[in-house]
C-alpha cells in the first residue's frame, strides 16, 4: 500500500504505526534511498505486506514508485473507492458521526477543511465522545459544556489566542446564544464579548432574585427571557460566585456592571432584595434596610437575616461586609433579649430564688443579655466606621442597644436587690461561695490530683460561654454560686480558701497611706 499524504495530516502517527507482520517504510528526502530500502521485499511471487508513506502528492513523485503502485494499492485524499480516500475532513466525519450525530459531524468536517482542526484535535474530540457539542470550541476549552466554557472565557484570557487562531468566534457566539440567550456581535474583541456576557448573566441573575415588580430603571435592561436560558444564567452566576479561584474575576465584572446599571442610585426595598447576592451595592442597601428596621422595631426575622447574610458571597469576600452583618446581628439580638426579659419581669413578680434561676439556669437565661452586650461592644470596638449616612444609622442602632441594655440590666438589679432583701439575704438552693472548696474541690481531691483554678472577674455569662465551647471535647459542667458581699477581689478570693466555710470576717489592715 502506497500512502500519499500531501497535506501531511498523518505525519505524526506514522513513526508509531505498528501492523502485524507488516513493514512500514517512509519517504524522507530521497526516492533512491526509499527504493533501495524496499527492493528486497519486491522480488517475491506475491506482493509483500508493506506500507510506504510519502508526505507528498502523487504527481510530485514523477512515478518514482510505479512498480510498488502496480503491485499494491494507493490511498490518498480523493482516491476512489471511498475506503481509500484519506481526506482528513471525510475521515473525521465518518468516524465521529456515530458519536456526535450527523449535524455536528458535518460541522467538524467543515472546520477540518478550513484548517481549524488537526488530527490531534480530532483525537481529543473522539475521546470525549457524546459530551462534545461543538468541534473547535470544545478542543480549545477542553469541554463541550457551555457553562464551563463561559466561566473559562469570563475569568481568563488564556484561550484568546487559540480562539483567534482557529477562528472560533462564530462557533463560540452560537454556543453562547443557544445556552444563555445572548447575541455576541461579530467584529468585537473578546474583551468586549466578556464584558457583554458578564452584564447579561449578572443582570439576569439580579432580575430573577428580585421579588415583585422591578424598579423602572431596570425595566429596560436586556436579560434572558426564556425559562431555560434564565435558569442557565442564574446557575452560572451562582457557580461563578462559589468557585473561590474565580472570585476575583466575579468581583471585577460585578463592580463594572453595577456601575453601568447605576444600582447605587436605584431605590430597592428590603423585600425586593432579601435573596439577592449579585452585587455589592445591593448587599449594602440590604444592610442599611435591616439596620433601619431594627432601629424602629427589633424582630427575629431581621436578626436571622443579618446572621444568615454573614455567609453570603460578599461577606465572605470582604471582611468589612461580614463584620457589619455580625455587628447588626448582635445589636439586634441584644434588643430582642432586652425586650423579652423586660416583658417577663413586668408580667409577674419574682422572688430572689426565681430570679437567680432565671439568670443562671433557664432555657433562655437572662445572662444572655450580658453576653450579647459584651459581644456587641467588642465588635463595635473593632469595626472601622465610615463617616457617611449608612454608618450614622448603624451608630444609632448601637446607641439604642446600649440604652436598652442599661435600662433592663438596671431593672434586673433593682428587682433582685429588692427580692433578695425580702428573703433576708438568703437563697436556699444556691451554693454559697464559701462552700465551694468544701463541696466541690475537697471531694475531688480524694479521687486524685485536682487543679483548682481561680479566675478573677470572670462573669457568670463568660463562664457559661466557656463551658459551651468545651463541651464538644470535654465533660464540662457549670453551677452558679452566691458570692460573698462585698463582691470585691479580696473578699472573693478569700471565700475560695479551704477554711472559708467555717469563719470569714473582715478585719482592719490599718490606715491606708496618704496619697
Amino acid at each position: 500500500m502506497i500512502w500519499y499524504d500531501p497535506e501531511q495530516h498523518y505525519t505524526g502517527i506514522v513513526d508509531d504505526l505498528a501492523l502485524p507482520d507488516t513493514r512500514v517504510a517512509r519517504y524522507t528526502d530521497s526516492f533512491f534511498r526509499l527504493r533501495h530500502e524496499i527492493e528486497p521485499l519486491m522480488g517475491g511471487t506475491h506482493p509483500p505486506r508493506l506500507v510506504i508513506y510519502v508526505p507528498l502528492a502523487e504527481e510530485q513523485t514523477h512515478h518514482a514508485l510505479i512498480e510498488a503502485e502496480v503491485a499494491g494499492v494507493i490511498i490518498k485524499p480523493g482516491q476512489q473507492p471511498p475506503t481509500r480516500n484519506t481526506r482528513l475532513s471525510l475521515v473525521a466525519r465518518n468516524a465521529l458521526k456515530s458519536l456526535m450525530g450527523e449535524e455536528t459531524a458535518a460541522t467538524i468536517e467543515k472546520q477540518v477543511e478550513d484548517g481549524m482542526l488537526t488530527l490531534a484535535d480530532l483525537d481529543r474530540l473522539g475521546e470525549k465522545g457524546e459530551g462534545i457539542s461543538k468541534g473547535v470550541v470544545s478542543v480549545i476549552f477542553g469541554t463541550g459544556s457551555p457553562q464551563e466554557i463561559a466561566l473559562a472565557l469570563l475569568s481568563s484570557r488564556k484561550h484568546d489566542a487559540a480562539i483567534e487562531a482557529k477562528k472560533a468566534q462564530g462557533e463560540l457566539a452560537v454556543l453562547m446564544r443557544g445556552a444563555f440567550e445572548i447575541d455576541l456581535p461579530a467584529g468585537r474583541t473578546l474583551d468586549e464579548w466578556r464584558a457583554q456576557l458578564a452584564r447579561h448573566l449578572l443582570a439576569t441573575d439580579l432580575a430573577m432574585a428580585l421579588v415583585g415588580e422591578p424598579p423602572a430603571q431596570l425595566m429596560t435592561v436586556k436579560v434572558a427571557m426564556k425559562p431555560a436560558s434564565r435558569e442557565a444564567c442564574v446557575g452560572l452566576s451562582r457557580k461563578w460566585r462559589l468557585m473561590r479561584d474565580l472570585s476575583c474575576s466575579y468581583i471585577e465584572h460585578a463592580s463594572r456592571v453595577e456601575n453601568e446599571l447605576g444600582l447605587a442610585t436605584i431605590r430597592l426595598t428590603r423585600e425586593q432584595i432579601a435573596e439577592a447576592e449579585t452585587f455589592l451595592s445591593v448587599e449594602r442597601k440590604l444592610q442599611h434596610s435591616v439596620e433601619s428596621e431594627l432601629l424602629q422595631q427589633a424582630s427575629e426575622p431581621m436578626v436571622e437575616m443579618a446572621r444568615r447574610r454573614q455567609s453570603s458571597f460578599w461577606a465572605e469576600q470582604l471582611p468589612e461586609v461580614q463584620a457589619r452583618w455580625a455587628l447588626i446581628a448582635v445589636a439586634g439580638q441584644l434588643l430582642l433579649e432586652a425586650n423579652r426579659i423586660e416583658s417577663e419581669i413586668k408580667a409577674s413578680s419574682f422572688d430572689a430564688q426565681t430570679m437567680f434561676d432565671c439568670y443562671t439556669d433557664a432555657e433562655r437565661p437572662w445572662s444572655a443579655l450580658d453576653t450579647n452586650h459584651r459581644h456587641m461592644e467588642r465588635r463595635y470596638h473593632n469595626f472601622d466606621f465610615d463617616l457617611d449616612e449608612r454608618d450614622e444609622v448603624l451608630e444609632q442602632l448601637i446607641t439604642k442597644a446600649r440604652q436598652r441594655y442599661m435600662e433592663v440590666a438596671s431593672l434586673i438589679a433593682e428587682q433582685f436587690t429588692r427580692s433578695y432583701q425580702e428573703s433576708k439575704f438568703t437563697i436556699g438552693k444556691a451554693l454559697r461561695q464559701t462552700r465551694i472548696f468544701e463541696k466541690k474541690v475537697q471531694p475531688a481531691l480524694a479521687e486524685g490530683k485536682t487543679a483548682y483554678v481561680w479566675v478573677d472577674a470572670l462573669r457568670f455569662e463568660m463562664a457559661r460561654e466557656l463551658v459551651e465551647s468545651l463541651q464538644s471535647e470535654f465533660d464540662a459542667q457549670l453551677q452558679a454560686a452566691l458570692a460573698c458581699v462585698p463582691t470585691i477581689t479580696e473578699i472573693g478570693m478569700a471565700a475560695l480558701l479551704p477554711v472559708a466555710q467555717h469563719a470569714i470576717r473582715l478585719v482592719s489592715a490599718g490606715d491606708r497611706p496618704a496619697e
